[in-house]
């Protein structure tokens, strides 16, 4: 069975989209942490293809079991490409297309749209010719770090489900204060300077998985800010605007996906000081 965490405000708000026998046919789930988002994305999508409709999700149903093991062809999930800095056109176009095939087992299938904030106004119009006129028998579930980061009309054709401020994290003093040290040095022409910021790191696995963690969220708040949107980091508020004015988008989500790689490898490599290096040198 798929775990649900949540707090009891945001499972009776999810809950209240399926009231009366209802079912949405594009939700926005925003705020909190990426893994929150896509958990909640997994959730929903399994409501929608749910066979029974007086309880949903039931556990019990062939749709529920299949969802609860990631293997019903009635729920795909689409990202950007992991060579990509950003969604690409046609994967979108993709989308839109194939959305007019009927389902295979289920009454619905949906499509759960992961991190939009990574997609560009461009494709999100895109999208926005299906989410106008969607098929009765297709929904949409989309994940972003913030609503900001989705354009108007995108968001005037969806449900929203906000997790609360993923800036609510506790972290540690000595991490705040290597992250800042790491948001000057990305500005800084001279490899020294962040040198200096990862020395702390060296051989420290909870501190560098820390300060990875956090300074995803710092760059994902520079995205936001670029695009238009809003910051997260209270902490970093300041900082995340000065990023994001002098880097350019392309070079913002180059950082956020040698980050991301970086603290995916972080538990298979126990060289530290090698992992700090490339960070130096990827920066």
């Amino acid at each position: 069975m798929m775990n649900n965490n949540f707090s009891k405000e945001i499972t009776n708000k999810l809950n209240s989209f399926f009231a009366d026998g209802r079912s949405p046919h594009a939700v926005l789930i925003y705020g909190g942490s990426e893994d929150e988002r896509y958990s909640l994305a997994r959730l929903t999508a399994k409501m929608i293809v749910c066979g029974e409709q007086d309880r949903t999700p039931c556990d019990t149903c062939e749709n529920c079991r299949k969802a609860d093991e990631s293997i019903h062809p009635d729920i795909i999930t689409v990202t950007k490409p992991e060579d990509k800095k950003s969604f690409v056109k046609a994967d979108v176009k993709k989308v839109v297309s194939e959305a007019h095939l009927t389902p295979n087992d289920a009454l619905k299938k949906v499509y759960i749209l992961s991190e939009v904030h990574l997609m560009s106004e461009e494709c999100q119009n895109l999208l926005l010719k299906i989410l106008e006129e969607p098929p009765t028998y297709t929904a949409f579930v989309l994940t972003s770090q913030n609503a900001n980061a989705v354009i108007g009309t995108v968001l005037s054709r969806v449900v929203r489900l906000n997790l609360g401020n993923a800036s609510g994290v506790e972290y540690s003093q000595k991490a705040l204060d290597v992250v800042s040290e790491l948001a000057t040095a990305v500005l800084s022409p001279y490899e020294y300077d962040k040198i200096k910021a990862t020395a702390p790191l060296d051989g420290n696995k909870k501190l560098t998985a820390e300060v990875l963690e956090l300074f995803i969220s710092f760059l994902r708040d520079a995205i936001a800010l670029r695009s238009g949107g809003k910051a997260l980091l209270e902490d970093f508020e300041a900082q995340s605007k000065e990023v994001s004015e002098k880097l350019s988008l392309g070079k913002l989500l180059e950082m956020y996906d040698t980050v991301c790689a970086i603290r995916r490898s972080l538990d298979n490599n126990p060289n530290y000081t090698l992992l700090s290096a490339i960070l130096c040198v990827r920066l």
